[in-house]
């Protein structure tokens, strides 16, 4: 990812620069970068203000300013804490008086489209840039993970998702899901709103027995586990006798994969999903902050 600035008040001086970042890449971390790199140029006592059209930068520069009386635990759930440390410390070091304006982003601003052209020049610029920690007085420890990638964000949050993504991949080795393997590769399933769903419980107690039902309902009909009547037959020989055809059709082998294909239970199956998706879209036209069109675009 790339990132650029150029000063604007210079008459008949270009002063520019891009470059990239890598790791942890965000439209927000391109800011804050563009911050750094253009604020250590500067002549010590200067006044400076920086249009940028991102808020989040704005208000973290602003939340970041008094890093040295932020206990330790809160520090490490800072995203982006060693170029903020930088950052305040270069404009101590260099008695900055920096100001951050918010733009518009998409403006048709010249200044502003001519820092955009310059970020994505920037993304083809080698090597990243990258910072030294050791000259950050108030930044004691940092975690890096093979002595190569420094853990910049939330440190708890991001070695959560690393867990979680290792047991992703544990759960993905599991025999029924080739075909959630593949739709994961194509990035065709949001795992993040899955865990949620996982979690969800529409019952009044986490001890309620139907809880209990749902979960293990969602669990054995996302591993392809149910108890079809293939299944019955391995495991109750004697009681299911090789009787295994399907009790609605009586066309197929009752399997998982039979059930969501059968003739009989297909136009309900596709009846539901109709009914949740009209019940999304009203739900989401209420309260989503986005366009009507887009949301009915999205859902079919």
């Amino acid at each position: 990812m790339g990132y650029g600035w150029h000063i604007s008040n210079i008459q008949n001086q270009d002063f520019s620069y891009c470059g990239s970042i890598e790791h942890f890449p965000s439209a927000t971390k391109a800011e804050i970068m563009a911050i750094l790199t253009a604020l250590i140029i500067l002549p010590g006592g200067s006044d400076v203000t920086i249009f940028t059209d991102s808020q989040a930068a704005i208000s973290n520069f602003q939340k970041s300013a008094h890093l040295q009386y932020v206990s330790p635990r809160r520090f490490n759930k800072i995203n982006y804490m060693s170029l903020w440390s930088a950052i305040h410390h270069i404009i101590k070091k260099l008695s900055l008086n920096v100001k951050l304006i918010k733009v518009k982003a998409h403006s048709s601003s010249a200044d502003n489209e001519k820092a955009d052209d310059l970020a994505k020049m920037g993304h083809f610029k080698t090597p990243p840039t990258s910072i030294t920690l050791h000259g950050i007085p108030n930044l004691n420890i940092s975690l890096e993970w093979n002595n190569e990638i420094k853990i910049d964000k939330d440190i708890r949050k991001t070695v959560g998702k690393i867990i979680d993504y290792r047991w992703l991949d544990n759960h993905m080795n599991h025999n029924n899901l080739s075909d959630i393997y593949k739709f994961t590769q194509h990035n065709m399933i949001n795992w993040s709103l899955t865990s949620k769903f996982f979690h969800h419980n529409s019952r009044d107690t986490y001890t309620d027995e139907k809880h209990s039902k749902d979960i293990s309902w969602i669990i054995k009909s996302s591993t392809g586990t149910l108890p079809t009547l293939d299944f019955l037959n391995q495991n109750f020989p004697k009681l299911i006798k090789n009787d295994t055809k399907c009790m609605l059709c009586n066309s197929a082998e009752e399997s998982n994969d039979h059930i969501w294909k059968c003739p009989t239970l297909l136009p309900h199956i596709r009846s539901t999903f109709r009914l949740l998706a009209d019940q999304a879209q009203t739900f989401l036209q209420k309260y989503a902050d986005k366009l009507n069109l887009c949301i009915t675009e999205s859902i079919k």
